[in-house]
């Protein structure tokens, strides 16, 4: 059901991306990237800034290579394997429709900052925080789960706000940076969590030995090769 609920979710994302290109959506984005334009100052821009630095590809390239070595490295190889999928995963997909979907840029004229490409949606830093958001969520447990899991939401939703504050990205684009890591998310956790896979995962750098003694535990004794 995971699988099949982010696959509904990048669907739902593509179909989007198609709505985002009209020009009645278009003309709603503008409005609203208009609303925020007098909203700025200084304190908040800086904040907006410092959320887009974090937040960048980059970061998120980063994240996919640093997190899953260092779960590998403590034995948690199912947890390393979601974590790079999830992060790679989640750049790729954006990458993906930020090329098919070609959705340019808001009017020059609402711009704090320039944009990293010419392409809008969705937007890879709301991608990005939000696969940290998901990671976070999965990866942390016991009782810090809830207060860990909170952060990163805000943290995936002030980089939103921060994107669309600082006039390079449409509020649709947000939307689909969220749809998109998400969906991959989904996709991710219920292909690992197949019993199959899960079951050789759990083998993965066990010795022959302790397979051999669990399968005894089971009832049923593991060959030796």
């Amino acid at each position: 059901m995971k699988i099949l609920g982010g696959l509904l979710l990048l669907v739902l994302m593509a179909l989007l991306g198609v709505a985002a290109k009209t020009p009645a959506l278009t003309r709603i984005d503008i409005r609203l990237d208009e609303h925020l334009a007098p909203m700025r100052d200084a304190v908040l821009t800086l904040g907006a800034k410092g959320a887009t630095t974090v937040a960048q590809a980059a970061v998120g390239a980063v994240v996919a290579v640093v997190v899953p070595i260092g779960l590998w490295l403590v034995r948690r190889r199912r947890d390393a394997l979601i974590a790079l999928c999830l992060m790679a995963g989640s750049l790729a997909v954006a990458f993906a429709a930020k090329i098919l979907v070609a959705e340019h840029r808001p009017p020059e004229r609402l711009w704090v900052i320039p944009p990293d490409n010419k392409e809008s949606f969705p937007s890879g830093h709301a991608t990005v925080a939000a696969a940290v958001a998901l990671l976070l969520f999965l990866l942390v447990r016991g009782r810090l789960r809830v207060l860990v899991s909170t952060l990163g939401v805000l943290f995936a939703l002030g980089v939103g706000f921060a994107r669309v504050y600082l006039g390079v990205h449409y509020p649709v684009d947000v939307a689909g940076g969220y749809l998109v890591a998400t969906g991959v998310s989904l996709v991710v956790v219920g292909f690992f969590n197949v019993p199959a896979i899960r079951r050789g995962l759990e083998d993965v750098g066990t010795p022959a030995s302790g397979r051999h003694h669990a399968g005894r535990a089971s009832g049923t004794v593991v060959e030796r090769r």
